[in-house]
């Protein structure tokens, strides 16, 4: 599991390769799976999903990994989540929060872009009324913002990725305000 976190794909085929459940749970229902994919550890993730990983499996709190990924700077391993089936408009349990939301919020503007093109749909609402777009406005992520209000959205350009690939903690956003992405990784 911390080979999956860390992006040690070298003991992760090891482990794979000797027997490992790919589909193995650990704190809240975590699996392999959702902590590379939380890291963008492309990589991994393709391994993990070949060796059986089952990519609508959801923790605790109903977040799968296509949620996890989406959360940061991991258009790649967003792209082959959803090419092996993940599910772009499943809610999670407590606050009702679609992988869309969890990019638009995190500022993930290519991320925001591919579940756009993939069929993500914009107009569902969380728990409280939400959409995508809210989350968006209220943390000034202009570029997610126009996507949003576009009426399709286009390929991804280098200018739209987030200043530095940086992502916050989980559970906080980069002002250090609490965010539904709660929880040790």
């Amino acid at each position: 599991m911390e080979a999956a976190h860390n992006g040690d794909a070298e003991t992760v085929a090891r482990g794979l390769k000797s027997g490992m459940d790919s589909n193995t749970t650990v704190v809240e229902g975590r699996t392999p799976l959702m902590l590379a994919a939380f890291n963008g550890h492309t990589a991994i993730v393709e391994a993990l999903l070949k060796a059986g990983a089952k990519v609508s499996s959801a923790d605790v709190f109903g977040r799968t990994a296509l949620m996890y990924a989406a959360s940061g700077p991991n258009a790649d391993t967003v792209r082959v989540l959803l090419q092996s089936g993940a599910e772009m408009n499943t809610t999670d349990r407590g606050e009702q929060w679609t992988a869309l939301m969890f990019a638009a919020a995190e500022g993930q503007t290519e991320v925001v872009r591919l579940l756009l093109n993939a069929g993500a749909d914009r107009t569902l609402k969380d728990k409280d009324g939400d959409t995508a777009e809210n989350f968006a406005i209220a943390r000034n992520h202009r570029d997610v913002i126009a996507l949003l209000k576009e009426p399709t959205a286009k390929p991804a350009t280098k200018s739209d990725s987030t200043p530095g690939g940086r992502r916050v903690s989980p559970g906080r956003d980069e002002r250090g305000e609490s965010s539904p992405l709660r929880g040790r990784q």
